[in-house]
């Protein structure tokens, strides 16, 4: 319990510092990459320790779709198509866990559904603005399954993949020029940070 609250208070001082540091203009773009990478790779520390105290292969799971997704946050700021590649694979991982997981209940079809609609109506609406919009598509129909399958276990597994969807459909309007300036670009951060933690933690509090 206290390594895991050591463990948040990292993952939001580091998130914090990142913040901060993309708004330096005169400040490398590999030094922001850095900083963003920490708490990603924090929160896959925790899974690992998670997945090392019992956790079972689900636990490992999760714990290589964060190392995964740390390697995405690095990837985003350089090469984008390849950083959301990259995520894809890490939502696969995370599918993966969940599936082994058991426990999968037919609410996840609901919500899958649901979240289907959502993602279908934003892409009608964003597809003109956005270069290769197929790609987010794809990209957004593995986030949906992921999202999904989460919301049939436990409560940190089910709003780390709302919270995932959150973030990224926020990154998605914003890329079609919908940014709302600082404020906006801080709830990203939080939504995506708080996901991936929660899905971290998720290994321990089973």
């Amino acid at each position: 319990m206290i390594a895991t609250l050591v463990l948040l208070v990292l993952v939001c001082g580091t998130a914090v510092l990142y913040l901060k540091k993309k708004e330096e203009p005169t400040l490398e773009k590999k030094r922001k990459a850095e900083f963003k990478i920490i708490p990603t790779s924090l929160c896959a520390l925790l899974a690992l320790y998670g997945a090392l105290t019992g956790g079972g292969a689900s636990a490992w799971f999760l714990f290589l779709g964060l190392c995964v997704c740390a390697s995405a946050d690095w990837l985003l700021e350089f090469e984008f198509f390849k950083g959301m590649a990259a995520f894809g694979a890490g939502h696969i991982l995370y599918i993966i866990g969940y599936i082994l997981a058991g426990g999968l209940k037919w609410r996840s079809l609901v919500v899958f559904a649901v979240l289907l609609c959502v993602i279908l109506l934003l892409y009608t609406r964003l597809k003109d603005r956005l270069e290769q919009a197929h790609l987010y598509l794809a990209y957004a129909v593995i986030l949906c399954t992921m999202a999904a399958l989460a919301s049939s276990h436990q409560n940190f597994l089910m709003a780390g993949g709302l919270l995932f969807v959150v973030s990224d459909c926020m990154i998605g309007i914003g890329m079609a020029g919908f940014r709302k300036g600082r404020m906006y670009d801080i709830l990203i951060m939080v939504t995506y940070y708080g996901a991936q933690f929660l899905i971290a933690a998720s290994t321990i509090f089973r």
